[in-house]
């Protein structure tokens, strides 16, 4: 757990701390680590994990969660990496929660 110290009221050090991990984390997927460890993946690592998984391995995952949660209720668009797509998937996980109940 790499801790970065920064002074959250200096403009522009929350974004370099962001830039920070994620070379961190890309260094550790290069030397083959992993992104996370007992905690799983969150909102934070989600996007980095093309890293360590190929596309198919995060289709198999996908179609995985979907076949234990079809209509996407639990954690929803928090589990997987969706470029140009997070929008579409709140609002899917919206009219989810809505219906699904």
């Amino acid at each position: 757990h790499p801790l970065v110290l920064f002074d959250a009221e200096v403009p522009g050090q929350i974004e370099a701390v962001r830039r920070i991990g994620e070379e961190i984390l890309a260094v550790c997927a290069e030397v083959g680590g992993a992104l996370t460890g007992e905690h799983g993946i969150g909102i934070e690592k989600r996007d980095l994990m093309p890293l360590v998984f190929s596309p198919d391995d995060l289709a198999m995952m996908r179609r995985l969660k979907e076949a234990f949660d079809p209509r996407g209720l639990c954690n929803p668009s928090k589990v997987f990496p969706t470029p140009g797509a997070c929008v579409d998937v709140e609002r899917r996980a919206q009219r989810n929660l809505v219906v699904g109940w």
